[in-house]
């Protein structure tokens, strides 16, 4: 999640986090049994979000744990998101301690490239996670999951302007505009009956 400016409590970028904390948790807790990848997934997300709340309301030592959890968000987290979409009957998707293994090993990967020096492998794993959700909601002709697909897209999209410049997305700076634009992604990804299995 990229930085925000922000040394007040609960300030604009705090809000848009808590924002995304509350839908993530909400996701977590409605799911943890019936598809615990996607529950797994969207906790992390919790973590990471809830930790971004307290960085941008000027918590100093929020900072690291923030970034720690959305390292490991992009890296693990939206690979699982994925799995969850487009494979929801893999064990990975159906099983909590198959989800969590695949959490630890990505995470890992993930962990151990950001060691090297190769920083994109936490941009590159968010776009192609989000183009596989995007195809199997297209594939199953699935309304809420098309939706969902985009807003995490565009999401990605302005946090990727946002890195490059001083990006604004209307009264929202990139950082407010990529949490409630992925906060969206989740609450549509997760809606009942949810994505049917793209065979």
């Amino acid at each position: 999640m990229p930085v925000g400016a922000g040394d007040t409590l609960l300030n604009a970028d705090a809000l848009s986090d808590l924002a995304l904390a509350l839908v993530c948790g909400a996701v977590a807790v409605a799911h943890w049994r019936a598809r615990p990848a996607l529950a797994q997934a969207s906790a992390l997300f919790f973590v990471a979000a809830s930790f971004g709340v307290l960085r941008f309301s000027g918590i100093a030592f929020a900072l690291g744990p923030h970034r720690f959890f959305s390292l490991l968000a992009a890296c693990a987290a939206f690979p699982l998101l994925a799995v969850a979409v487009r494979w929801p009957d893999d064990d990975i998707a159906k099983r909590a301690n198959a989800a969590a293994r695949f959490v630890l090993l990505f995470g890992a990967i993930g962990l151990a490239f950001h060691m090297t020096g190769f920083a994109l492998w936490r941009d590159i794993l968010p776009v192609v996670s989000v183009l596989v959700i995007a195809f199997a909601a297209i594939r199953t002709k699935n309304a809420h999951g098309i939706f969902g697909a985009l807003l995490f897209i565009a999401s990605l999209v302005v946090a990727a302007l946002g890195q490059a410049s001083a990006f604004s997305f209307g009264a929202f700076n990139a950082t407010q505009a990529m949490h409630y634009l992925m906060a969206a992604g989740f609450a549509l990804l997760a809606w009942p009956p949810g994505i049917k299995h793209a065979h």
